[in-house]
């Protein structure tokens, strides 16, 4: 066989072993990765560059080599997950860096973290000011986790006494071009309502690359074509609008008419509606 030959098919059938076997290396991202991680999955790389090219000539052996590293490694890996030893050895612990808004420099130290390194980690969590630093922790993957101080936080609705409604994630009712079935059903639409929005900002389902729905019923629409201007949302602003109008006009009925009955009437609608308002503005606000 000649050389190229064999070097092609030994990389497909390499290639087509990690499809199969690599889920026991897990799914970590590049910068979740310790010291550990990289250093395996160099070594596996190495193993499959000279099985590949030749200079293992047996790809039994190569591959038996390359399937017990791998065997390894899954090993290693559950036994990490049931041992909070095996664990803290080989990803290390996480080390507190700044505690009570004071940098431990002890612990910065035996953590190998300069204090350049310190301060370039908290400006890429978009903190410039020690000062504002409440906690901070380095994690095993040397990446800084920061608590900023309680007046430094960003207010949240809690911290306004303001009660909003939980959300769900958007639906991707359309890809492409395709209507999706499974996430309508998901939402209790169906197509025909699908195509009933679509007309109303009049787009056809083929200029569309993507639809998502929302918890609350509205449709955002995403077209091919970047110079189309589609009308933006706004059913939860037309719900608020038709509610103050209805206010507002149970109002004046109660001011136009000499009956007091309806006039009494008018009044306790207008205050009806208010209360309506009041309990779904935190919904129609989100």
């Amino acid at each position: 066989m000649e050389a190229w030959l064999n070097i092609a098919l030994r990389t497909i059938a390499l290639f087509l072993a990690l499809i199969l076997i690599s889920p026991i290396m897990g799914r970590k991202s590049v910068s979740s990765m310790t010291y550990f991680d990289v250093v395996a999955a160099i070594v596996l790389g190495v193993m499959g560059a000279l099985v590949a090219l030749g200079v293992i000539e047996s790809v039994r052996l190569g591959f038996t080599g390359i399937a017990l590293w791998f065997l390894a490694i899954g090993a290693l890996q559950f036994f990490i997950q049931k041992s909070k030893w095996a664990h803290d050895h080989f990803y290390g612990k996480e080390v507190v860096v700044i505690k009570e808004g004071k940098v431990l420099e002890e612990n910065l130290h035996s953590a190998g973290l300069t204090g350049e390194e310190l301060l370039s980690q908290l400006r890429r969590k978009n903190v410039f000011a020690l000062a504002d630093v409440e906690f901070a922790v380095m994690e095993a993957n040397r990446d800084i986790t920061v608590m900023p101080k309680r007046e430094k936080q960003p207010l949240t609705p809690k911290d306004m006494r303001i009660q909003v409604s939980s959300i769900k994630e958007p639906q991707t009712v359309m890809l492409d071009g395709k209507i999706l079935d499974e996430p309508l059903a998901s939402l209790g639409l169906n197509k025909g309502w699908l195509r009933t929005e679509l007309k109303k900002i009049g787009v056809a389902e083929e200029q569309i690359f993507l639809a998502q729905v929302d918890s609350m019923g509205e449709l955002y629409v995403d077209v091919f074509s970047d110079s189309l201007l589609l009308p933006q949302p706004s059913t939860k602003d037309l719900l608020m609008a038709t509610l103050e109008k209805l206010e507002a006009d149970f109002i004046t009925y109660s001011t136009d008419t000499e009956n007091p009955t309806w006039q009494r009437k008018y009044v306790q609608f207008a205050k009806d509606i208010k209360v309506i308002k009041k309990k779904l503005e935190p919904h129609l606000k989100t």
